[in-house]
Order: structure tokens, then sequence, then C-alpha cells
């Protein structure tokens, strides 16, 4: 019963941020921005969570990941209730601050304290499952809110004229945000800290959890794959609408994109799935898996970059996020295998800001080289990252490179 409240409850964590992703530009406008202050609001929001990621790591480790969650719902839940009545940029500004806030606490803690639950019950023999498990509670969320609230602008002009047009999923984020704060109060529970040890300080946690980290290969070889997944997902995000629309043969088939964007997100959730039955029913060792889906998400941009046609375009595409979700799996398992209970949500969190940094630096040398080369080129850029990571890890996870997918 306990894990089923932990299941809903992460999905509906998601479900509330897949609200916003179809409708949060043109809320804003909506609101009183322009156009011209859009992305300034937006890139406040980006540079409030890489800024706070790390600090509220800790403070999830060191005074709660319970109190740091809710903490998380609250303030989101103050952001959009100063973007809801709020009005012009000044208000869009801080209500945006405060979302930038809630996702950085959020970030770790959460999942910090399910996968402690599930160690404490199961053991860490299974942690594939609830990385699995984690994955696909994600990607559904996401979905669903995004599909949701896609259809709330409709519901507002036919029955709440008096509305904004926007406003549904505004007041629906908030009333879930204060339901799914009420059940992680009282339903659960943070491991309690043994009375006979002392509650360390930050300075202290900050200087054991970096000496673990760095002396830990593993952890550092995950960290420098996870920088190559912000790089080459930036990419992907950024450029695959605009090549997309260049393939395509006529503009009746523009209705394409949303279906390229089920696909894809689809195929991410059915490689978590696939990679947790791999693992179980063919016992593979889950650093090789990782290695092996590494390097085919390499191959798969190179052969997306080669495509011409808009269907085989779509089929390498979601190959790709395929892979990916397959990945995602054997890397959860084997960096919270490495990480102990009490430094859990800092290196979690880690995990995030060095994800977002190598996006933010993908972007930034997107920008310039973009002048000078062509989209596909971009891709195999960061095919060739992700190549060389696998490279680097390789030598610290496998005594045996050519066997890449040798039963444990």
């Amino acid at each position: 019963m306990k894990l089923k409240i932990y299941s809903v409850l992460y999905f509906l964590y998601f479900y509330l941020s897949g609200l916003l992703i179809p409708v949060l530009s043109l809320l804003l406008i909506d609101k009183g921005a322009s156009l011209s202050n859009l992305s300034i609001i937006l890139g406040l929001y980006a540079f409030t969570v890489v800024v706070l990621e790390l600090p509220t790591g800790i403070m999830a480790d060191v005074f709660g990941r319970k109190k740091t969650f809710c903490l998380s719902l609250v303030i989101s839940t103050i952001g959009f209730i100063i973007i809801l009545f709020g009005n012009g940029f000044g208000f869009m500004c801080l209500g945006i601050v405060f979302y930038g806030i809630s996702k950085a606490l959020a970030s770790g803690s959460f999942d910090a304290l399910f996968i402690d639950y599930y160690i404490e019950n199961n053991g860490k023999n299974h942690l594939h499952n609830i990385t699995s498990r984690l994955s696909v509670l994600e990607a559904l969320g996401l979905s669903a809110g995004a599909v949701s609230g896609g259809f709330f602008p409709e519901i507002t002009a036919q029955h709440f004229p008096a509305l904004g047009m926007y406003d549904l999923n505004l007041i629906v984020r908030i009333a879930l945000s204060v339901l799914v704060s009420a059940i992680a109060m009282i339903f659960i529970d943070e491991t309690k800290r043994p009375e006979n040890k002392e509650r360390i300080s930050i300075k202290q946690h900050v200087k054991n959890s970096s000496s673990l980290v760095m002396k830990n290969t593993t952890v550092v070889c995950i960290f420098i794959s996870v920088f190559a997944t912000g790089f080459f997902l930036s990419s992907l995000e950024t450029y695959w609408q605009p090549h997309f629309i260049s393939l395509l043969p006529s503009d009746d088939l523009m209705g394409l994109l949303g279906v390229m964007a089920f696909l894809y997100l689809a195929a991410a959730t059915l490689g978590s799935i696939v990679s947790n039955k791999f693992i179980k029913k063919y016992k593979l060792n889950s650093k090789k898996l990782y290695l092996t889906m590494r390097l085919l998400i390499s191959v798969f941009l190179v052969l997306t970059a080669l495509q011409t046609h808009v269907y085989p375009f779509i089929g390498f595409y979601s190959v790709i996020y395929l892979m990916f979700g397959m990945a995602n799996v054997p890397e959860g398992a084997i960096l919270n295998g490495e990480v102990p209970s009490e430094i859990r949500a800092s290196v979690l969190s880690v995990y995030s800001f060095i994800l977002q940094i190598g996006g933010l630096t993908g972007s930034l040398l997107y920008s310039i080289i973009i002048k000078y080369v062509s989209i596909p080129i971009i891709w195999v850029l960061a095919a060739s990252i992700i190549f060389v990571t696998v490279l680097i890890t390789a030598k610290r996870f496998l005594s045996h490179v050519p066997e890449v997918l040798t039963a444990k």
C-alpha cells in the first residue's frame, strides 16, 4: 500500500509539471509578458533552478527530504497564485522565480525519499526496479499533464468565460499542489536519524559528500555521462522541430509534429520498461547494458542526422529515445547503488545540476556554430561527445571491453 501511495504522489507531481508544458509561454503572454521579454522570464526561471540546485539538495539531506519536498509544493503554490492574480512583467518574474525555487527544492528530495524507502524494504539488489518505476511514472505524469493541460483552455472558453484563457491550468495546478502536499504530510514517513547520531553541520555535510563523490570513480563517470546527456538532449530539443518541418513534403502534414512528440515520449517510457524486464529476465550486468545503450544512442543520433525523408527520420529519432529510456534504468541503479542514504538527495541534485549545465553548455555552443554548420552536423557533434564519454566510462566500468552484454 505504501509503495502505491509513493507512486501516486510521484505521478501527480509530474502531472502538475505537465499541466503547463503546452501553455506556459502563452500563459505568460496572456498575463502581460511580451515576446521581447518572454525569454527573460523563462531565462530567470532556468537561472534560479541552476543556482539553487546544489544548496537545496544539501538542505534536503541535512534538514529532511519530506520537509523539503512539501516546502517546494508550498512555494510553487505561492508562485502560481502570484501569476494567477498578477499582471505584467514584474509579477510574472516574481511568480516564475518562486516556481524556480520550488523546482530546485523538489529536485532530488522526493526521489531520495522514494529510493530510500524501496531500499529499506527490498534491498539494493533490485534497484533497477525502482529506477524503472520512477522513469515510467515521470513520463506518464508529464504526458497526462500535457494532454489534459492542452484541453483546459478550450474547456475554459466553453464553460468558464469569465476566467482568463489559461487560468484553469493554474487553478488545477494550485489545487492539486495542496492535495499532494497534504497526502505527503500524512502518509510519507522519512527514515528517522538514529538517536545517538547527531545532525552534522551543512559545512561538514558538503565536505563529506564532496570527498565521497570525488573518490568514487564510478559516480564521477556517471556524472561525465550526464553532462553529455544534457549536451545531446539540448541539440535534439532545440532543433528537431525546424529540421522536421524542412523534411515535410507538404504543409498538410504538419499534424505529424504532434505524432512525433507522442512517439518519442512513448519510446522513452517503453525503453525504461524493456530495460527493467531485460535486467531481471536475463540477469544482465547493469554497467555493460548502460554502456551498450549509450553507444547505440550515439549511433542512432548519427543515423537520424543522415535522414532526408520524414518517415525514416521519425523512426530513427524515436529509437534514440528508446535507447535513452533503456539507459536510464541501469544508470539510476548504478548511481543509487554507490551513494549512501545520508547524501542521496545532495548527489541527485548534483546529477540534475550537471545535466542542466550540459544543456546550457550545448545551447551556448550551438547558438554560435549554427551560423556556420547545418543541424545534422550539430547532431553528429553531439553524437561524438556521447561516444567519447562511453570510451572514458568503459575504462572504469569494464575489465574486458569487448564483452558488452555478459551476464553477472
